[in-house]
């Protein structure tokens, strides 16, 4: 059993984090139970008939459906008490701790996984919510340096919004230096005597932090100073309109000339496909325009002196925390309608988007894009934000701010 560390002792995990392990393994225990209790079921009927305890001429479907559900009722309840066990085990042993030069994190029952992650190589600190963590109230704080390993293992996950805060600052603090100031050692003159008078000592080479990571910017960039412009969210709509209407068209098409169907006699099979079309599509509009107005209302982003804080989700959400010291590229891009409608996007890239798994297909890319994107801005804005970037974080004396 790993010890609790201080860390965890002022940021402990919810214990709400045991009924979310509980619901979002349910559905799948209640079908996994429904498939096994109708197959022993069914098959203890059979070897009923079989020794001839029940008759195999009488009409068996009652017996067969007490069967299923005696033997659902025995798998989910057993299935259900050891999933439970197994969690209480696994939040037990569920450890993480801020050390002096990394952080670590151990969690695991059966196969017990633990990472070490070095302050100065994270790339982002972020947090974000799932359903079940909006409904319970809970939160995962999430690191990531450049390496896959660190996007899968390293996050804590099930603690409560004062507890993610905590987190949060705490990391930043970390990666920024603040709770990480270190004295640089002086180097030694040879054969241990004492150095001369007139020689300095000499600093030990390593990136060491005297002071937290600040960047100071001529101007604020956040969403309030630029929204998302309502050109930019009427084409949003606009796509979306088309694309759930053309992709239900595209399919159903499919479908029908496999079938060798008729598309042109509306009174058969045409009429239905279109619809069909119709149905599915109009469900599919009011779905994608609701998602993007959930979207709108949750986006968000603002460049603090230290970091850049990032927000976007529907109904799960997601909040990024990218230190400055992490940034790789900064560059403005425009889609086709953009370059029409004079708008842009500016892209802020770091390692973190970069993680890659090797496997027997290649090297493949881990999860999506894990930079920052700022759209909706007339092209204008767009390179405004980034000549601001360019001569603060990406300048001549970037050097002065750990990049």
């Amino acid at each position: 059993m790993n010890p609790i560390s201080d860390l965890q002792q002022q940021y402990p995990l919810s214990s709400r984090k045991f009924l979310k392990k509980i619901l979002t393994s349910v559905v799948g225990i209640f079908i996994l139970d429904i498939f096994l209790g109708s197959f022993f079921g069914f098959f203890l009927i059979l070897a009923l008939i079989g020794f001839s305890i029940i008759p195999d001429h009488t009409d068996n479907n009652i017996a067969v459906v007490v069967a299923v559900l005696v033997y659902y009722i025995l798998f989910f309840a057993i299935h259900i008490s050891l999933y439970a066990w197994y969690i209480k085990v696994y939040i037990k042993r569920y450890y993480y701790a801020g050390e002096e030069h990394f952080i670590t994190i151990k969690k695991g029952v059966f196969a017990p996984a633990e990472i070490h992650v070095q302050w100065l190589k994270i790339q982002d600190v972020y947090v974000d919510q799932d359903i079940i963590d909006r409904i319970l109230g809970l939160y995962d704080v999430h690191i990531a340096s450049a390496t896959a390993q660190s996007g899968i293992e390293a996050h804590i996950d099930g603690v409560d919004q004062q507890s993610a805060d905590g987190l949060k600052k705490f990391l930043l603090d970390k990666v920024s230096g603040r709770n990480n100031v270190q004295s640089a050692p002086t180097a030694q003159p040879a054969g241990g005597q004492g150095q001369d008078q007139g020689t300095s000592a000499q600093p030990v080479s390593g990136p060491i932090h005297s002071q937290p990571i600040k960047i100071n910017l001529s101007e604020e960039i956040s969403s309030k100073k630029y929204p998302l412009s309502d050109k930019w969210f009427t084409l949003a709509i606009v796509s979306r309109i088309a694309s759930s209407f053309g992709f239900v068209a595209a399919f159903i098409i499919f479908f029908m000339l496999k079938a060798n169907s008729d598309l042109q006699n509306f009174s058969g099979s045409g009429f239905y496909a279109f619809a069909i079309w119709i149905a599915v599509g109009s469900v599919s509009m009011v779905w994608s325009v609701i998602a993007l107005f959930l979207w709108r209302k949750n986006y968000a982003f603002n460049f603090t002196e230290e970091n850049i804080y990032y927000r976007e989700g529907v109904i799960s959400l997601s909040e990024k925390n990218m230190p400055y010291s992490s940034i790789q590229d900064v560059t403005v891009r425009q889609g086709v309608l953009e370059r029409f409608f004079g708008l842009g996007k500016v892209v802020i890239e770091n390692a973190a988007q970069q993680q890659m798994v090797v496997g027997r297909a290649g090297a493949q890319q881990l999860g999506g894009f894990g930079g920052v994107m700022i759209q909706g801005v007339s092209i204008e804005d767009a390179n405004k934000i980034t000549n601001i970037l360019k001569s603060t974080v990406l300048g001549r004396n970037s050097s002065q701010y750990g990049l």
